[in-house]
């Protein structure tokens, strides 16, 4: 009795396990991961706040795992050449444009011509964030997000002098004539002269009326808005010596040299951040990238930021670096997926938080939208940012920087375009001087589009 009892139990328990092991095979198939790894850059924030996003990602995405791996700045594109030469490239990753374009001719970045155009929300992004080539037929994406140049200011300063705050809109941005008027008058020696005083002292400047990046992002949206241009629209030829260029050159050297209302470089170097001379009253205003938000934000000072001055029209840029996904990726359906999951301004801490600026159209058009990301987190935008950053981003970005096109940027930006802004900004040579000599540098190194 026993063993018939047994047997049954026995037979029982078998026919149980086996259908527990095909439960947990089947479920196993099911719940089977794909791996991805995610390189990217970043200071301590962005890296905190990519992890965090990637760990929502996965929380959402029980059929795929993705694995961060952060790299400083300094060294990531070595770090991605030696992971290349030894087979172990990420499946997606922040990548510098000039790499990024150059490995998508080589086929070792993939082109996403085909995912954009059958999935129409994630292709509705500002127009000129797309990282094209081969004549513009094929796309390795976007940027990460958006970023554009601004200028930021001290409120209580402002104050003190009885001057209107810069401009909101683009329709109302000062000329470079007001522009100038109003720096001198913020510029101010350690007697209390300002630089529209005939008592001004330009060798003991205690305040500055302005600070402005001597990097391309820094001088290039006033080129812009002057109808200059760094290069040719087919990328074959160097115009930075042209009128229009020179001339808005001029004028930003003339802030240093002719009006002092700006730091030499030998000056910069000695100082703080634009930022933290901002917050300590010593720089009035200062031209910096949307990502600046950040830190001004956590500065606890009255600040706030407002359109460019203009030269011919109202004019800004946007950039950002790219997101790739690698050629070499087994699965690169999740790997789009992902791509996009991190530039959703609803995923990520970065956007709210004042780092980034949202690539869909709609955070620039629809109220709402633009409330998600300017008004979750109180404190972070100021009032102004309706008109400074969805206006002006939308409407007053002409051309696309050269990093999304030209070839040879690299070594025509070390060869050509820094030298002769080096002898530019130490006012070693005028604008026309240094840009005619950038010019005879380039011949070689223009090589078209992309």
């Amino acid at each position: 009795m026993l063993g018939r009892l047994g047997g049954r139990m026995f037979s029982r328990l078998r026919s149980t396990t086996a259908g527990l092991v095909i439960a947990l095979a089947v479920a196993g198939t099911t719940l089977a991961q794909v791996e991805l790894t995610f390189t990217f850059w970043g200071g301590t924030f962005e890296r905190d706040a990519v992890n965090q996003t990637l760990e929502t990602f996965n929380s959402l995405h029980p059929n795929i795992h993705v694995t961060g791996q952060h790299i400083p700045n300094a060294g990531y594109n070595e770090k991605i050449s030696t992971m290349a030469a030894g087979g172990t490239l990420p499946d997606a990753g922040y990548m510098d444009s000039s790499m990024a374009l150059r490995w998508a001719t080589d086929g070792l970045i993939k082109d996403l011509t085909t995912q954009f155009a059958s999935d129409p929300m994630a292709a509705d992004r500002l127009e000129n964030m797309w990282y094209r080539w081969d004549n513009g037929t094929k796309t390795i994406g976007t940027a990460a997000a958006v970023e554009s140049m601004i200028l930021y200011y001290n409120r209580d300063l402002f104050d003190a002098a009885g001057i209107d705050y810069p401009p909101e809109f683009a329709s109302e941005a000062w000329t470079w004539d007001e522009f100038v008027d109003i720096a001198k008058q913020l510029t101010v020696d350690r007697q209390g002269n300002n630089a529209a005083s005939p008592d001004f002292d330009p060798d003991n400047i205690d305040v500055f009326g302005i600070a402005f990046p001597t990097w391309w992002a820094g001088w290039l949206p006033f080129v812009y808005s002057n109808g200059g241009q760094l290069a040719s629209d087919d990328g074959t030829e160097l115009l930075i010596n042209r009128p229009e260029a020179v001339e808005a050159l001029q004028a930003l050297q003339d802030l240093i040299y002719v009006h002092h209302v700006a730091p030499t470089p030998a000056q910069s170097q000695s100082l703080p951040a634009a930022d933290i001379m901002m917050q300590l009253g010593k720089v009035a205003m200062s031209v910096d990238g949307h990502w600046r938000t950040l830190a001004m934000s956590q500065l606890g000072f009255n600040w706030s930021f407002g359109v460019l001055p203009m030269h011919q029209r109202p004019a800004t840029l946007i950039w950002g670096g790219v997101t790739v996904i690698l050629e070499g990726t087994e699965h690169p359906d999740e790997a789009f997926e992902l791509i996009n999951f991190l530039s959703d301004p609803t995923q990520s801490a970065l956007f709210t938080r004042g780092l980034w600026m949202p690539l869909q159209r709609i955070y620039y058009t629809d109220e709402a939208k633009a409330a998600e990301w300017l008004d979750a987190i109180p404190g972070v935008y100021p009032p102004e940012s309706r008109g400074v950053l969805l206006d002006y981003t939308l409407n007053h970005t002409p051309r696309q920087p050269p990093v999304f096109w030209l070839k040879n940027l690299d070594q025509i930006w070390t060869d050509a375009v820094n030298p002769a802004m080096s002898l530019l900004w130490t006012g070693e040579a005028s604008a026309q001087e240094a840009m005619d000599q950038a010019v005879r540098d380039s011949e070689g190194l223009m090589q078209g589009r992309w």
